[in-house]
């Protein structure tokens, strides 16, 4: 199957309001692999479309198209480790529970997805 791209869903641009966050997860070549081939939702409760380019992780909410989290990847020893990210503090798109939810949110999102 070919990898997930940004053109295969609708999404927003990157918000201008973002976060840092920080991400300590180390991931084995095999989930990286499967990240960098994204996910697309495949019915109404499935939430998050992710695509993976220039080496980050994006995070869409399917319905919306609003770009939430992006994380960037980099290779290891021991894997794939994620060297950047943010989260979105634009309010009209996303109402943050506080970067540690979002941050659980993230890793939540890749073990359920990828993992």
């Amino acid at each position: 199957m070919d990898p997930v791209t940004r053109a295969s869903w609708k999404t927003l641009p990157a918000p201008e309001k973002r976060e840092r966050l920080d991400v300590p997860d180390i991931f084995s070549d095999a989930v990286a692999a499967r990240m960098r081939g994204g996910h697309v939702p495949v019915d109404m409760d499935d939430r998050w479309f992710i695509y993976f380019e220039d080496g980050w992780l994006h995070f869409h909410r399917s319905w919306t198209g609003a770009h939430i989290f992006a994380i960037k990847l980099d290779g290891c020893a021991a894997g794939v480790r994620v060297i950047d990210g943010w989260a979105s503090r634009d309010t009209e798109q996303y109402r943050s529970s506080g970067i540690e939810h979002d941050r659980q949110t993230v890793v939540k999102l890749i073990h359920s997805h990828f993992g």
